[in-house]
């Protein structure tokens, strides 16, 4: 999808206009595009559609619009592109879709290549960069708040032209140019660029006289419109004209300025500039970005460099501003600001001394100073770089008042309150400049003899300049020392910031600087963040760490991106804008927490989060009901969200927790280690009761768990360690460790009747029952799921009971017991449908297909396994999914449907095996094998089979290992090796008999028949 701007609105897709309705919607979505992928405020989206006059209903109007852009957006296949935020709305725009940023991308690359004297690649950017326009910006938007962003674009295409038209006449092309330079004066009479580059070219082509009329007419409309003088460029060729000064006339356009020798200037040319950095490196795109917008042919260009402490805001500024010293002959002024110390300098000490460095002796008043200062830069063109700006307010005193100069600040906030500049945000290094920038500080060959000790450190610096700089300045000064130790020294993150000093530079103090400026409510802010650690998070969770309303929270966050001490990280699927600390940041803001904040507000704020994480994960489970079995957990801790945000989660659990897993495990070891026991129990029981069962995320589980249990046994907590235990065997029982999951019920069944809590209890009995299961051992697992299910029908809970009456409906269908196998199942289904536990439904209606397919009623079979599969894949349950497909291909594979078999199962078994499942990988590979037995490929099936027995021997599986073994008979059969296969099919039908399966009768009567 394309959108242009460059002219009237436009949107294709697919080769085709879209429709976009009437003039409103048009100049709501023209706003969002101006601001692609930024926040645009209601109150800026009114204004930009009505103007000064809104009708009272403007924001209903506005979400209409919204809508119904967003309906036409969707339809041409642009997906959710407009996204909702509380201050307003969004518009994504994928890289290269908007024309305005492909032009200005191309006029920057026309600069630089004209800057490099390659004149035929500038003329050609700068022609493919014009080639984007149809007409006037934005449609010639007149009645707008738009039209400054208009006149903006419009400004920059006549640059454009302007520096296109320079490239030309270096190239020689004075005949073809003429014509065109004689429209563009006549349209743009009071542009003096262009009436010199006029002038230029009419004396060469021979036509003096005309040059000459052409700057009279010029001047006299600059002297009548505007009542100002021609500049200092056009005089000057006018003077070479009139003296007919050939020579100098014979270079470029800007040459000819540049050889032009005017009368003595005793001015005072100022050179203020320090020495560029020795080993600046990486940060092309940003300095081509600078040097755009210095030399963008704007009369008076302001650029703002912004970014966290350290990111080398300074050192990009006194780069550039060397590059461009030829662009700016008049001098460049450096004036230090202090704007991160506790004194900044105020604009009434700067100016004196500017001015006294220019040689005029200082007013005494504030205003003086400042009409001085302008007067002494009209008419040159002199770069001015202001470094370390604290605020707009400091700076506004120092910019000319004329054309001519430009201006270059630094600063760690945005300064957005400075009209017509433009903001280059500096991000952290990338990895290879990284470890370009530490190889050039320590020695490039120390860096090349230990690369993966080096990728540790910058990574341990997060990109950052500063302490990459540090950390590399350490090791020169340290010779002796290999790379390894350094990076084994930052690994320890209570002391990365002790270690990243070294003589007066220091990371601690560059950001306790920005932190001194923010008031106490931002500190209090970032100090209980750096606390949490956490990975990224949204503004709710500032404002529960500081027990403030959301708006309130979001502008505090806001205030820290300001200040360069947040970063915003995008938008999530869930529609919450998403923050994150910089490494370095965070743990300068843990070190403010542990010693400014009291430990009991400490942890109470830790509290507040975990509390809404509870009470949203038991929102979710009543929507996405993992089916495993429930321990009836009081999770008193849990306290509401906002509304807004308990809707969003809701409208897609599971898209919620992908975003938020990592935080929910990191927030589980911290309470943990807090002594917050109930805390990290409590919301440990939360994970487990909603998703981890369902999506297998073994290692997030088990470090859940293993934290809370260890907090539990610290601090005496029985109950909760009695709960910890059991959803620990139900992990090991996930993961196909049967034996050990059989250990932990046990533990947890002892520890819950001691306690006297029979729904523990019961669950742990059930979870003894399901691991007997697996392991073959059928009479002891209806032992255990029998005395469960006796308890959960005394406490009347539908869902365990459905869950258990499922797993012994499971049991019975092993022993061939078909009446009971098919009530169980019965009530097991109609059990998790009144409870609306989808994946409940499911996983019953996977097993009553095995039941249709072992009675030989295949039609039957392939309906439930396809309702099963189709469950599983609407809620998103990849694994469940695995063996649905399994249990399909199966059925299939007796319905001779055999290449829909196989898909079916290649598909499975890759899902299998990227889960890291055993168990499914080896019933996998036992199914194929069968596919391949009845396809009469008999070594494949061997192959397959064999795989399969390993798999499950290494598992401590004897039935599943003694039907794999019934399967290879079968292959040694078809392959010839009779004896063999009696051997093997002998040992496999003594297991089904000591284990009391059906396998045992069905072999009994038919020793060589599958079944």
């Amino acid at each position: 999808m394309e959108f242009r701007l460059l002219g009237p609105l436009e949107v294709w897709a697919s080769g085709k206009r879209v429709s976009l309705g009437g003039r409103k919607p048009r100049t709501l979505l023209t706003a969002l595009l101006i601001e692609a992928n930024r926040v645009v405020t209601a109150e800026r989206l009114v204004d930009a559609v009505w103007g000064e006059e809104p009708p009272g209903s403007a924001r209903s109007i506005i979400q209409t619009y919204v809508s119904g852009l967003r309906h036409t957006l969707c339809g041409v296949g642009g997906g959710d592109l407009i996204v909702s935020h509380p201050a307003g709305y969004l518009i994504r725009v994928p890289a290269g879709a908007l024309d305005r940023d492909e032009f200005e991308r191309l006029a920057g690359k026309g600069r630089l290549a004209a800057e490099s004297e390659r004149h035929l690649d500038a003329v050609e950017a700068f022609s493919s960069a014009l080639g984007l326009w149809r007409g006037e910006a934005l449609g010639g938007v007149r009645d707008s708040s738009l039209r400054s962003e208009a006149a903006r674009l419009d400004e920059l295409r006549v640059a454009v032209m302007e520096q296109r038209i320079t490239s030309e006449l270096a190239l020689g092309r004075h005949e073809q140019l003429v014509g065109e330079l004689t429209a563009l004066v006549g349209r743009y009479p009071t542009r003096e660029r262009l009436c010199r580059d006029l002038m230029v070219v009419l004396c060469r082509l021979g036509r003096r006289a005309d040059a000459l009329a052409t700057y009279r007419q010029t001047r006299e409309v600059l002297v009548t419109e505007l009542g100002i003088e021609p500049g200092t460029e056009l005089q000057t060729v006018h003077e070479m004209i009139l003296r007919s000064d050939d020579v100098a006339l014979g270079g470029t356009a800007d040459a000819v300025l540049g050889g032009s020798a005017g009368p003595a200037d005793h001015r005072v040319v100022p050179a203020q500039m320090p020495s560029a950095v020795p080993d600046f490196t990486g940060r092309v795109d940003e300095v081509a970005s600078v040097r755009g917008v210095l030399l963008s042919g704007s009369s008076s260009p302001i650029c703002v460099i912004s970014g966290l402490g350290g990111s080398g805001k300074s050192a990009l500024a006194v780069q550039v501003a060397h590059l461009l010293q030829r662009h700016y002959p008049d001098g460049q002024l450096y004036v230090e600001l202090r704007g991160t110390s506790e004194t900044p300098v105020s604009p009434m000490e700067v100016l004196g001394r500017v001015l006294r460095q220019l040689g005029v002796v200082p007013a005494d008043t504030l205003e003086a100073r400042i009409a001085d200062y302008r007067s002494v830069l009209a008419g040159q063109r002199v770069l001015i770089v202001l470094d370390d700006a604290r605020a707009e307010h400091q700076v506004r005193p120092l910019l000319p008042g004329s054309p001519g100069s430009g201006v270059l600040i630094t600063s760690r906030n945005r300064l957005a309150g400075l009209a017509g500049m433009a903001l280059i945000e500096l991000d952290v290094l990338t990895p290879g400049e990284s470890l370009v920038l530490l190889g050039r500080v320590a020695g490039p060959e120390r860096i090349k003899a230990e690369p993966e000790a080096a990728v540790r450190i910058v990574h341990q610096c997060g990109r950052l300049p500063l302490a990459i700089r540090i950390a590399g300045a350490r090791l020169a000064a340290r010779r002796a020392w290999p790379v390894t130790l350094l990076a084994n020294r930052l690994h320890d993150e209570r002391r990365r910031l002790d270690e990243l000093a070294i003589g007066d530079q220091e990371i601690r103090a560059s950001v306790g600087l920005g932190f001194r400026m923010l008031d106490e409510q931002d500190k209090r802010a970032l100090r209980l963040l750096g606390w949490m650690g956490l990975p990224n998070f949204p503004a709710w969770v500032a404002a529960a760490l500081l027990d403030v309303v959301p708006e309130a929270g979001e502008q505090v966050l806001e205030r820290l991106v300001d200040a360069h001490l947040m970063e915003v990280e995008g938008v999530d699927r869930v529609g919450q804008v998403r923050y994150r600390l910089h490494d370095l940041v965070r743990l300068f803001a843990r070190e403010q927490a542990e010693s400014q904040e009291a430990s009991p507000a400490r942890d109470a704020a830790v509290i507040r989060v975990l509390s809404r994480w509870l009470w949203l994960l038991r929102e979710v489970t009543s929507v996405t009901r993992s089916g495993a079995v429930p321990l009836h957990i009081d999770y008193w801790l849990a306290c509401a969200v906002d509304p807004p945000l308990a809707q969003a989660v809701l409208a897609d659990p599971a898209a919620w927790f992908d975003i938020e897993q990592n935080a929910l495990v990191q927030g589980v070891e911290l309470a943990a280690a807090l002594n917050l026991d109930e805390a990290a129990i409590q919301l440990a029981s939360a994970l487990y009761d909603s998703v981890f069962v369902s999506n297998n995320l073994f290692d997030a589980w088990s470090r859940t768990h293993n934290a809370a249990l260890m907090s539990a046994r610290r601090l005496g907590n029985a109950h909760g360690e009695a709960t910890l235990l059991a959803e620990l065997g139900q992990l090991r029982y996930e993961q196909d460790r049967f034996a050990e999951a059989s250990k932990y019920f046990s533990q947890a069944l002892s520890m819950f009747r001691i306690a006297g809590r029979r729904d523990g209890e019961a669950a742990a009995l059930a979870g003894l029952g399901l691991a007997c299961r697996e392991q073959g051992y059928m009479p002891e697992a209806l032992h255990f799921l029998g005395e469960a299910e006796e308890v959960w029908r005394d406490l009347g809970d539908d869902g365990a009971m459905a869950h258990v009456k499922r797993a012994a409906g499971a049991v019975h269908l092993e022993q061939g017991d078909y009446r009971v196998a098919w009530r169980k199942l019965k009530d097991a289904l109609w059990l998790y449908r009144k409870i609306a536990s989808r994946r409940g439904e499911g996983m019953t209606l996977r097993t009553m297909a095995l039941y249709h397919r072992a009675r030989g009623e295949l039609e039957a079979a392939d309906d439930a396994g396809g309702r099963a599969l189709k469950i599983f894949r609407e809620i998103g349950d990849r694994l469940m999914a695995a063996y649905a497909l399994r249990t399909c291909a199966k059925t299939w594979i007796r319905m001779s449907r055999h290449a829909q078999a196989r898909r079916a199962l290649e598909e499975a078994l890759t899902t299998c095996r990227t889960l890291d499942d055993r168990f499914g990988t080896a019933l996998t590979l036992r199914t194929i094998g069968e596919l391949d037995l009845a396809q009469g490929r008999f070594h494949d099936a061997r192959n397959r089979l064999e795989d399969s027995l390993r798999r499950c021997e290494t598992l401590d599986l004897p039935l599943w290992s003694a039907r794999a073994m019934r399967d290879v008979a079968f292959a040694y059969e078809a392959l010839g090796e009779t004896a063999r296969a009696q051997a093997v099919l002998a040992e496999a039908l003594e297991t089904f008999r000591t284990y009391g399966s059906r396998e045992y009768g069905e072999l009994s009567a038919s020793p060589l028949q599958g079944n």
